[in-house]
């Protein structure tokens, strides 16, 4: 399970979270929907360890963390890809840098594996800028993959994909869900992904978790139960920001 209880942070006299709390259980998939500037990328960046803890606690699996021993894998809303290097040699950066002790065939073989599950197969020799913008993002989202971690933190992950893209994006991610039980949080402004993928949405004004959604099967794959939720999470969002 996930725990963050009474997270308090702010950046010198501005605050951006005040006593805000959730739950996420292992397994789970969760999103964190809010207008921009809310606090939702900082929430990202303690769970990592990328900025220090002010106030409240944070708890994975029974240990406190942030993250920063290998049980988060983060993608950010930014791509992160080195220009000098090709697709593949982006995606075994950071094994390379821990120095993981994984055969080089073997992990080759692995980020193969996932370009042909993204839909990238046959670019592992290519070069960031040789890809567009929806191609970046899906090698983005290999790289957090990867690394099977029991936490995967997604920030934006889908917003310069299409329709289709999206729907086997979401297959995929599912299916990292049920194979390895990874936790998933993810932040996003569209609707779309949030019920297709959440178990719990949970959105973000004011500093806090002001309201939250517990998304069951029956409501994701009925469209009117489910065009009812989108317009309950439009009107919630408006009436928050």
């Amino acid at each position: 399970m996930l725990e963050v209880q009474n997270l308090s942070f702010s950046y010198g006299a501005h605050q951006v979270l005040r006593n805000l709390s959730f739950k996420l259980r292992k397994g789970e998939i969760g999103t964190l929907i809010g207008a921009s500037g809310s606090g939702k990328t900082t929430i990202f960046k303690l769970l990592t360890g990328m900025l220090t803890l002010q106030q409240g606690t944070i708890v994975f699996d029974g240990d406190s963390i942030p993250c920063g021993d290998g049980k988060a894998s983060y993608m950010m809303q930014e791509d992160m890809l080195l220009p000098w290097r090709t697709v593949l040699k982006n995606l075994t950066l950071v094994a390379e840098l821990k120095k993981c002790k994984c055969p080089k065939d073997e992990l080759y073989g692995q980020a193969l594996k996932l370009l042909q599950e993204i839909g990238l197969e046959g670019c592992e020799e290519m070069y960031p800028d040789e890809l567009s913008g929806g191609m970046r993002q899906r090698v983005s989202l290999a790289q957090a993959l990867l690394h099977e971690r029991p936490l995967l933190l997604l920030d934006e992950p889908f917003r310069s994909l299409d329709v289709a893209i999206r729907e086997q994006m979401y297959s995929l991610l599912r299916e990292v869900r049920e194979k390895y039980g990874t936790t998933i949080l993810l932040i996003t402004h569209d609707f779309r992904d949030a019920l297709s993928l959440s178990d719990q949405i949970f959105l973000l004004a004011d500093k806090h978790i002001v309201k939250s959604w517990q998304i069951e099967d029956q409501s994701r794959n009925n469209p009117h139960l489910s065009g009812v939720l989108q317009n309950e999470l439009g009107v919630s969002l408006q009436k928050y920001t």
